[in-house]
């Protein structure tokens, strides 16, 4: 090959080589941007439709389920009070205590709009806004039965005609003086601390009337033993 057939042919090389630039420059790359962001838009609506397609599913649901929703409002509209009436509560929950066979040792309400225990880790009553038309009225409640008789009591407090919540439950076993465990046939008997709230409507901030301790303490020669706290809900 000679000098001409040599350079012919290398400036056909450079040649392929300037038209292949410019392909990707002119052609290619503005080509494939656009394929990008065409890609990213059809992803980004296919997201938008998911997400749309999810939320008519949703209020589907809701709209299905509507009117056992609004039996359900209207249930527990019935179960909260226009008025405090606690003295009214008090007699129910003894009541229940009775049919349970748990004896009931104190209730004391707290003031509308307090935390469910009622106080802080310094002793002092903590407001809490209420929440929406109603306000909370914390109770403290303590009972002596045992597991089975509390579980009655438990499932009767859930039923019973006025919403009352189970925040936290704390319990103790009973001993005798002689650290025997006090038993009631073959159960032990344990000494139950509940920390609950109940709800009046519409948002209260008047104070709550004070209970007095209900009759059936615990007889003298007993003692607690060693405790576990168990957290619950009702």
């Amino acid at each position: 090959m000679d000098r001409n057939d040599r350079n012919i042919l290398i400036l056909g090389i450079l040649l392929l080589l300037l038209l292949a630039v410019g392909y990707y420059f002119l052609l290619f790359s503005p080509l494939r941007q656009r394929y990008l962001a065409a890609y990213d838009e059809r992803t980004q609506r296919e997201q938008q439709r998911a997400q749309l397609e999810q939320s008519v599913a949703e209020l589907e649901n809701v709209r299905r389920n509507a009117p056992e929703i609004e039996r359900n409002i209207l249930e527990y509209s019935k179960r909260l009070p226009e008025q405090e009436e606690i003295p009214t509560l008090l007699v129910q929950i003894e009541q229940i205590a009775e049919d349970a066979g748990a004896t009931q040792l104190v209730i004391t309400p707290g003031d509308p709009g307090a935390t469910a225990g009622g106080a802080t880790a310094g002793g002092a009553t903590a407001p809490a806004p209420a929440d929406g038309d109603f306000s909370r009225i914390p109770l403290t409640m303590s009972f002596e039965g045992t597991y089975l008789e509390m579980q009655d009591f438990f499932f009767r407090l859930k039923n019973l005609s006025r919403l009352v919540t189970v925040n936290e439950t704390t319990w103790e076993e009973l001993q005798e003086e002689g650290g025997s465990t006090t038993v009631a046939g073959t159960e032990e008997v344990l000494t139950v601390e509940i920390q609950a709230e109940t709800y009046v409507q519409p948002a209260s901030g008047s104070t709550s009337p004070a209970a007095p301790a209900a009759p059936g303490g615990p007889t003298g020669g007993t003692t607690a033993a060693q405790g576990t706290t168990a957290a619950g809900g009702t």
